[in-house]
């Protein structure tokens, strides 16, 4: 499957039969453009799982990234895939006396909840929001 063709850059050699969590799987290396690739493919449950992890070219850690993110793969349990809540990203009206930091908290399932309100806002480090001011939020709801 690797070698089928949708992996550009792929190094040939690097193909390799695994098995990740008890799953039946192949890895691969590929590289283009001063980047390298690690490309991991998992068989579980009756689907295909591609997991593709990128660093610069210079970089000596793809490996144990690699390893870390594939390792971290299993199957959702019924419970966990009922509890599951999809996000989106809604546009809400700023209320009086509303700032990024009171809005980008209401955000949920979101690391670094201002930065990611400002990137989703086009907003710099200085900038402000006003009442009736429409803007995104990542919520749950």
């Amino acid at each position: 499957y690797i070698r089928s063709g949708w992996v550009a850059g792929l190094v040939d050699s690097s193909v390799r039969q695994e098995t990740i969590n008890g799953n039946e799987a192949a890895t691969a290396h590929a590289g283009a453009e001063g980047w390298q690739f690690d490309i991991a493919v998992i068989r579980a449950g009756g689907q295909v799982y591609r997991l593709l992890t990128a660093a610069p070219s210079a970089s000596t850690s793809l490996d144990t990234i690699a390893r870390s993110v594939s390792g971290s793969f299993r199957i959702l349990s019924a419970a966990e895939k009922a509890a599951l809540k999809p996000l989106r990203i809604r546009v809400v009206t700023v209320q009086p006396g509303q700032t990024m930091g009171s809005l980008s908290a209401q955000m949920v399932g979101v690391d670094r909840k201002l930065d990611l309100f400002r990137v989703l806002n086009a907003l710099s480090p200085g900038a402000a929001v006003s009442a009736g001011d429409k803007v995104k939020i990542v919520t749950d709801k």
